[in-house]
């Protein structure tokens, strides 16, 4: 859905996902080592791109957020959603953090926190889901640090197993005493 929410803290801003940028999300989607753990799809073409990025901006049951670092490289280097709302219980997801110099420095981290305080403070969520391959241990240790439990294990599509994980809303807010210092806003909607 379209939306005017915006996150900050520390070097990470989260922000609405513009037109301009799904190109570098387009060409992060298409590299097979970013996407080895998201759900395996054919070559995205920029059409396709723009079609998904007019469709999810009109469908009401999915948030995207365009990740920034703001201090040293002061670009876009990501994405993360909310997706699949469920009353008050959400999947978090869609994560990537796509710019090369960008990953291991705590970004997904910080997105995946902003995006789950977003939920739970602006839009009542008292649940946030997610699923993880067990594979992708990096994406494993940033849920955990955030607060989310394994729930689950299924198999992955294409070979493996993917982790169920959630987090309440009450987990969340007693595992971070850092919340007051991430600020939220919402944009304007003059672009």
């Amino acid at each position: 859905m379209e939306h005017t929410f915006r996150a900050a803290y520390q070097n990470c801003l989260i922000r609405p996902l513009r037109e301009s940028d799904i190109e570098h999300l387009r060409v992060w989607r298409n590299n097979t080592q970013l996407s080895r753990y998201l759900t395996p799809i054919p070559e995205i073409t920029p059409a396709m791109q723009l079609d998904w990025f007019h469709r999810s901006q009109s469908d009401p049951n999915i948030l995207t957020f365009a990740v920034e670092e703001t201090l040293r490289f002061r670009r876009l280097i990501g994405s993360v959603s909310l997706y699949d709302f469920q009353g008050t219980v959400a999947e978090v997801g869609k994560i990537m953090i796509g710019d090369d110099e960008a990953r291991g420095k705590s970004l997904g981290f910080y997105s995946n926190l902003m995006t789950a305080y977003i939920g739970f403070e602006k839009l009542g969520l008292t649940r946030v889901i997610a699923h993880v391959h067990e594979e992708n241990q990096a994406s494993m240790k940033c849920f955990l640090r955030i607060g989310y439990t394994v729930t689950g294990r299924r198999p992955f599509m294409q070979d493996g197993y993917e982790c169920e994980l959630e987090c309440s809303r009450e987990h969340f807010y007693a595992a971070h005493p850092e919340l007051p210092e991430i600020s939220i806003q919402e944009e304007s909607t003059s672009r």
